[in-house]
């Protein structure tokens, strides 16, 4: 071990005695790295708040109006990824076990979706964005304040907290779904990389991947918090008087805060559940009520018709970058929204797949980007066309876009609105209530997730974990209002813009490795069979559980890896697990999987590769050593097919056993799932012993029915008639008729063989004709692969022989 390795080890190794003496059951290393990050950010906040905004602005910037280009594609791109997965033969595998069912009511898990998504958010930009574009019109050519105007300004509303805002959160949470209880791994954002890290999500790269995704949820849920503390302060002084500050702002956040702390300590059930249930009911009954003060039957057709406008500009706005006003609409609000939301995408993600687990991905996919988009064009279409009503009417021409778009008082709009309506005061104590606790239920579910992430495992840890996280994100919050003064939107935005960049990157790879994952797991066959995976936990927490009476370690592992006899029925991909690794290291140079049905000629074949210079291992004689007396495979085929498969004298009755077996496909792949997995580790082990410039041929008769084709580099099967077949097991083997056609029945047909054959030899001729076949099979194929090696061996040598005179 170098002297670097180990201060790294001393160092976690001194964060996990920190950790222990606290009282804490999290990861170390995650939980203290984002911790310290944390309070450096907010201490150099408050001590230097002038340079850190600064720095922040600077990248911001760029990000923002020179980059934004990307956060809209990106967007796009998920979109039409969630879509397509949806609609696909995938779209039917569930968010768990094939056989898992739903744990919430649909009005529950609505109710807590939509809580812990954007409803916090919509009722800061309900009535301001709508008014903002109303007046601003983006797109080219549109008059200020028209009816044009009025109907772009809903699409564009719409467009930006519709079906493009939870593709951002959709599809992370498709990933913790998948990998967190179909694989079952740790709920963190690096067991998305498993199809490519295999075990190492473990290691370094796992650990900053989830450092970086707790880090951006802190800094997510801030803003969103901060927004919503500037808002209730906008609101408490229209109705009250109260002036605005930062100091009042950040005394709001406390609030929230205790009020999310005491919520997330009494858990998903007993506290976010009754919040959410009561938030969305109170939240619509606000919105029935601007509708019915409004103009109605107005508002009613303009929904629909925001509808269509929406549908139909979708096509366009999922890639307009304001490209001839230089990128600045753009930037100041879809790159700001969509960078916002996808900080806090791997919160809200695995907040909604813990909710989801059991449903189908497509049922997943069709609630979570339908019904929060219907909401939203409803929503928008209630309080936008009510504002644009209130800003034309006698009386209060004008007075909306002057509070919210001249003297940009955005946190005032809902007020503002409420305050040309009957019961004024009634309604905006209802709405401080709504915003309270839209972002109560945000905090306290992110305070949940956090721990979670953090954890690596959804098992309910000390309170003091969650009280921390909830803690941070307040503190956070705090800091940014009361240090940026009048500018607090700006320095949000700004901090928010940055977190972004690397997080929607990560959430395109993981859309990449999700699809990886569901191929290896479904492979080709309909209806879908996947992989059965062991539940993975963190190592520390692994350990801790070895120290205590009432766990079965049986049921976890640490190295990702699946319950072996579970594979699909056609594996076309094998997953990257630790066994994986270990089969592929120390490979030799080639790799032939050599098949062929009984009596085909595949022996002769066999036998001529090993004379050109190939190492054969021969299944079939693999198979018979390991059911030999006395060994556990034949215990456990006694266990099976029962004490008559056995001789008297303590070997297995090979002949009775094939009674059972042939014709009997059950049968059969109970034999399978007893031999194979025995032959394939011994073939391994043999082959690791063949040395790395060893071309080794496995003569498996069983290559098909074992699905084992994607293990080797080539595949080649030699095929027969069947009538040749039979006559050579009639006159050759002593069989009946009846037996022959049996034992041939019983096997992968010709076709079947061929489709998974990289080289066939028809062997339909003399013995001569057949090894002739093999060593040209030998000289096309493999030679070449030989030549090249030794030629790259003779350039290595030489280059060194010259670099070392």
């Amino acid at each position: 071990m170098t002297a670097g390795d180990g201060s790294i080890g001393g160092g976690l190794h001194m964060l996990t005695r920190l950790h222990n003496r606290l009282g804490l059951r999290t990861g170390p290393a995650i939980f203290f790295i984002s911790a310290l990050i944390i309070a450096v950010f907010t201490l150099a906040m408050a001590i230097f708040p002038g340079p850190v905004q600064g720095a922040f602005g600077v990248v911001s910037t760029y990000l923002r109006y020179d980059v934004g280009w990307f956060y809209t594609l990106g967007t796009t791109l998920l979109v039409v990824f969630a879509v397509g997965l949806a609609l696909s033969r995938f779209g039917r595998v569930k968010l768990g076990d094939d056989d898992s069912e739903p744990e919430f009511s649909g009005l529950a898990w609505f109710g807590m979706l939509f809580a812990a998504g954007i409803g916090a958010t919509l009722m800061f930009w309900g009535v301001a964005e709508p008014m903002n574009h109303y007046a601003n019109p983006p797109l080219y050519g549109t008059e200020p304040l028209s009816d044009q105007a009025a109907t772009q300004a809903l699409a564009i509303s719409n467009f930006h907290f519709g079906i493009h805002m939870w593709a951002l959160l959709v599809v992370p949470g498709l990933c913790f779904g998948y990998f967190t209880y179909k694989r079952k791994l740790p709920p963190r954002v690096s067991s998305a990389l498993q199809p490519l890290l295999g075990d190492r999500i473990h290691g370094p790269w796992g650990k900053l991947v989830d450092i970086i995704s707790v880090l951006s949820t802190v800094f997510g849920l801030a803003v969103s918090v901060g927004l919503g503390a500037m808002q209730i302060n906008s609101g408490m002084n229209y109705v009250m008087g109260v002036p605005i500050s930062g100091w009042l702002q950040a005394g709001i956040v406390a609030i929230i805060t205790g009020i999310a702390l005491a919520s997330a300590v009494a858990g998903l059930d007993k506290g976010i559940k009754r919040l959410s249930y009561l938030n969305i009911v109170l939240a619509i009954v606000l919105l029935v009520y601007v509708l019915m003060w409004g103009a109605t039957m107005d508002t009613v057709r303009g929904i629909v018709e925001s509808a269509g406008a929406y549908l139909s500009n979708l096509p366009m706005l999922s890639f307009f970058n304001d490209t001839f006003g230089g990128g600045e609409w753009s930037g100041d609000w879809t790159v700001f929204y969509y960078a916002w939301t996808v900080t806090w995408s791997p919160f809200v993600g695995l907040f909604i797949a813990r909710i989801s687990r059991g449903r189908s991905i497509r049922a997943f996919v069709t609630a979570c980007l339908g019904l929060p988009t219907a909401f939203v064009v409803i929503w928008f279409g209630i309080y936008g066309l009510s504002a644009f009503t209130v800003d034309r009417a006698e009386g209060t021409s004008g007075s909306l876009t002057e509070t919210i778009v001249t003297n940009g008082n955005v946190e005032a709009a809902l007020f503002q609105l409420l305050q040309s309506y009957p019961l004024y005061l009634v309604t905006a104590v209802l709405a401080l209530i709504v915003i309270v606790i839209f972002f109560v239920t945000s905090l306290d579910s992110g305070a949940l997730v956090l721990d979670s992430m953090a954890s690596g495992h959804e098992d309910v840890g000390p309170k003091r974990q969650r009280v921390f996280w909830a803690v941070s994100v307040g503190l956070v919050c705090a800091v940014i209002l009361v240090t940026s003064g009048e500018n607090g939107l700006n320095a949000l935005q700004e901090v928010i813009i940055v977190i972004g960049a690397p997080v929607m990157a990560l959430s395109l790879f993981q859309a990449w490795l999700l699809l990886q994952a569901l191929r290896e797991d479904a492979g080709t066959a309909r209806p879908l069979r996947t992989r059965q995976w062991k539940k993975v936990l963190p190592i520390e927490e692994y350990h801790r559980r070895a120290h205590e009476d009432e766990h079965d370690l049986d049921e976890y592992v640490i190295r990702p890896e699946y319950e072996v006899g579970t594979e699909p029925e056609y594996e076309a991909l094998q997953p990257n697990t630790y066994h994986r690794q270990q089969a592929l290291e120390g490979r030799g140079l080639l790799t032939i999987g050599l098949t062929g049905g009984i009596a085909s000629g595949k022996s002769l074949v066999a036998r001529d590769l090993a004379q050109a210079g190939a190492v054969v291992i021969d299944a079939d004689e693999l198979a018979r050593a390991a059911v030999a007396p006395g060994s556990e495979a034949l215990s456990e085929i006694r266990e099976v097919f029962g004490p008559e498969v056995i001789a008297e004298n303590g070997e297995l009755d090979r002949q009775a056993l094939a009674q059972l077996v042939f014709g009997n496909t059950v049968a059969r792949e109970s034999l399978n799932d007893i031999v194979h997995p025995r032959v394939r580790q011994e073939i391994q082990r043999i082959a690791r012993e063949a040395g790395p410039e060893a071309v080794v041929v496995v003569d498996l008769p069983l290559l098909v029915e074992t699905a084992s084709a994607g293990e080797f580099d080539m595949v080649l099967t030699v095929e027969t008639p069947a009538e040749a077949r039979v006559n050579r097991l009639v006159h050759e083997r002593g069989m009946s008729m009846q037996q022959a056609w049996a034992r041939v029945d019983s096997q992968a047909t010709d076709a079947e063989r061929r489709e998974i054959a990289d080289q066939v030899i028809v062997n339909d001729a003399s013995l001569n004709d057949l090894s002739e076949a093999t060593r040209g099979f030998w000289d096309e194929y493999v030679q070449p692969v030989l030549d090249e090696h030794h030629a790259s061996t003779a350039a290595d040598s030489a280059t060194n022989d010259g670099g070392a005179s």
